[in-house]
């Protein structure tokens, strides 16, 4: 069991489902650093050992024959199981794991207990050994968590790591240079995509956002060792299939650079005088990040829809050079007919749903059966 801020019980898979859970973050790097422990380690186990040699000494057994130049027997180690880390965004936060029974202190507030078996682990022979399979959460914290292992004290015991990890960064690096340079050969695409990981594309030449973006996923690589959540060279692979989520990140990137979204430094971002959603102090560094995550969550549907009413205009429509962001765009406010239908129309579909065209759409798609909600109408236009 894992134990984190404000002594609070992390209950993963509950905490992972619900993405409007204050714990989720939590749950989701839980989960992905196990993703990686497991993509590391395909054997499902971790040997923990000293980072440093011991000391070399002579010796002379109990018949008097003396050894030179033998290693020194490894002193038992206390490991603490619980540790304040320093997030590069969040701050300082409390992290545990508890190995029995949570003590509960008060309601709703749990510490790993107050015993040394509790507290710490007592380690023998200079290393010791977790399964991936039964005990997760202590592998996630050593690896992560523990200062031991994230200061250098400690390490994973394995001569092949390091043969692994130089192949691990000769791999990435060729994936993404290839994703880059060769797979991206669409400028459209490239922008797309680019501004959506938060790079700066208004006015740049398709190699400057190139580079770029390989400047920004190379950053996130090495963030990613210290925190899973970020995106990185695996992330990027997988979004070259330009999901949902990229499209409304790119959405929201666009608007922030034509300064329609505004951010004044207080913790809000606004369109004009309105608030549109106001971002926690520990996410602040991570702002685009966190509001095109607000915006995702199903639960804000409806303000991901207002936000389109209010953004959305004409300039914008007639921008737009591919056809799945109209073909998204129509998705998320339920437009009726576009389902199944031609890129043209629902390209039409979108003018019109915007009050942009006045002209009609052809009968059949007007007919078409698509699950009818309740819409919000449009008020005002943003730039």
């Amino acid at each position: 069991m894992i134990i984190i801020n404000n002594q609070r019980l992390l209950n993963i898979d509950k905490a992972y489902e619900d993405k409007s859970d204050p714990l989720h973050v939590y749950a989701k790097e839980y989960k992905d650093g196990l993703k990686e422990l497991k993509r590391k380690y395909p054997d499902g186990v971790l040997t923990f050992k000293s980072a440093i040699a011991e000391p070399i000494v002579d010796i002379m057994d109990s018949k008097g024959a003396e050894y030179r130049d033998v290693p020194e027997d490894p002193k038992p180690l206390t490991v603490p199981l619980r540790a304040n880390v320093a997030h590069p965004t969040r701050g300082t936060e409390y992290w545990a794991v508890c190995k029995g029974t949570p003590f509960q202190i008060r309601e709703g507030v749990y510490d790993i207990g107050d015993t040394k078996t509790s507290k710490s682990k007592l380690i023998r022979g200079g290393s010791f050994t977790v399964d991936l399979k039964t005990d997760s959460d202590l592998a996630f914290f050593m690896y992560f968590k523990s200062p031991l292992v994230t200061g250098g004290h400690w390490k994973i015991d394995d001569p092949k790591e390091d043969v692994r990890k130089r192949g691990d960064a000769e791999r990435a690096a060729l994936a993404l240079h290839t994703a880059i340079w060769q797979t991206l050969g669409d400028e459209d695409t490239l922008k797309l995509l680019a501004s959506a990981y938060g790079v700066d594309v208004e006015g740049k030449e398709a190699d400057e956002v190139r580079f770029d973006l390989k400047a920004t996923l190379e950053k996130n690589n090495e963030l990613k060792l210290s925190d899973p959540t970020y995106k990185g060279t695996e992330e990027f692979m997988e979004d070259l299939k330009i999901p949902d989520y990229i499209l409304l990140c790119a959405f929201v990137k666009h608007f922030l650079d034509k300064k329609a979204i505004t951010w004044k430094g207080d913790g809000r971002f606004k369109i004009g005088d309105k608030t549109i959603a106001q971002v926690p102090a520990d996410w602040v560094k991570r702002k685009f990040e966190w509001l095109c995550n607000y915006f995702a969550s199903p639960n804000n549907l409806e303000k991901l829809q207002s936000l389109m009413i209010d953004l959305v205009n004409e300039d914008y429509l007639d921008s737009i050079t591919e056809d799945k962001i109209f073909r998204w765009i129509a998705k998320v406010k339920d437009i009726q007919g576009y389902y199944n239908k031609s890129a043209e129309v629902v390209k039409e579909l979108v003018y019109v749903d915007f009050g942009v065209h006045e002209g009609t759409v052809e009968e059949e798609v007007v007919e078409s059966p698509a699950p009818a909600k309740t819409k919000a109408t449009n008020k005002t236009k943003g730039t």
